[in-house]
């Protein structure tokens, strides 16, 4: 698990954010159609006040007409064609439209529900500690005996949210255990799960095919409030490495480098002057870099 950056608070402001640019992107002929910019700034004031699962709830059930609005969608699709958005403010547009999805489909209550179970999921990944994951949970204690292994899957396993694998079973389990265990113990057995599997050591067997090889094209895919985000590595036999970023939004430029090796240690010096520096190891076929405990980034052979 990963240092907390994204605590109720900060999900709803950056949901407000989200509102705000889809009433940007709004066109002028369109001004007088239903929900107006006033409503829509108000469901976002809402949602930004919101505390926890009660505020949630409350917000999305006051506010329902305007967020199960098609107009809502609409406006989130126009919005994410802006090339300036980052990768959270794009991330928790596609939340919103979802959340929009859901309401005219579910309703608000059920909505609710499971954009709780996004936000607590998005929470599991970025906590560092069990502690901080169980003060999420607290704030969300009212769903507890409503989290379910069917509500964990229909919350995760919707269009344009790529979740990592390993998560779905962990919030499964989740989903059994917070109401038994509390919201410490539930975060705690949570996160020795995590921890435990996969835990890649240095030196496994090699694959079928013969040794593994750093030199090739390497990806690393992670989940930024829903939103993915491929990290490309290439390192040519030569000693030069490529590097680049490909979001929804589009692609950075190539940043180039030199990468070297001593022992089980790979660095890589960039020409924009970042360095790094870590232990790395292969497990089942993919590179494992850095190969450190609670910061291990998994990246798959494009080769």
């Amino acid at each position: 698990m990963r240092p907390l950056q994204a605590l109720v608070p900060l999900t709803a402001a950056l949901l407000m954010t989200s509102f705000v640019l889809v009433a940007q992107a709004r066109p002028a002929a369109a001004q007088q159609a239903v929900p107006s910019d006033v409503e829509i700034q108000q469901a976002a004031t809402a949602i930004e006040q919101a505390e926890g699962y009660a505020g949630v709830l409350a917000a999305t059930q006051k506010y329902a007409a305007v967020i199960s609005s098609p107009r809502v969608v609409e406006l989130v699709d126009a919005a994410l064609q802006n090339a300036a958005l980052n990768d959270a403010q794009r991330g928790v547009l596609l939340l919103e439209r979802q959340l929009s999805i859901d309401c005219r489909a579910l309703g608000a209550a059920a909505a609710a529900r499971l954009l709780a179970v996004r936000v607590i999921a998005g929470s599991a990944i970025q906590a560092d500690t069990p502690q901080q994951f169980a003060a999420v949970l607290e704030k969300f204690s009212p769903l507890a005996s409503a989290m379910t292994v069917d509500l964990v899957r229909q919350a995760l396993n919707t269009p344009g949210n790529t979740w990592p694998k390993p998560l779905l079973p962990l919030m499964e389990q989740l989903a059994r255990d917070w109401p038994t265990l509390g919201a410490l113990g539930a975060a705690t057995k949570m996160a020795a799960a995590a921890n435990a599997s996969p835990n890649p050591e240095p030196g496994p067997n090699p694959p079928p095919n013969g040794p593994p090889t750093l030199v090739g094209h390497w990806r690393s895919t992670t989940i930024s409030f829903g939103s993915p985000r491929d990290e490309h590595f290439v390192m040519i036999a030569d000693g030069t490495a490529e590097t680049w970023i490909v979001t929804a939004s589009g692609r950075t430029p190539v940043t180039r480098g030199r990468w070297s090796t001593k022992g089980t240690n790979l660095s890589v010096a960039w020409e924009d002057g970042r360095q790094w520096g870590q232990p790395f190891t292969f497990y089942e076929g993919q590179l494992v870099f850095p190969n450190v405990p609670n910061q291990r980034q998994f990246w798959e052979a494009m080769r």
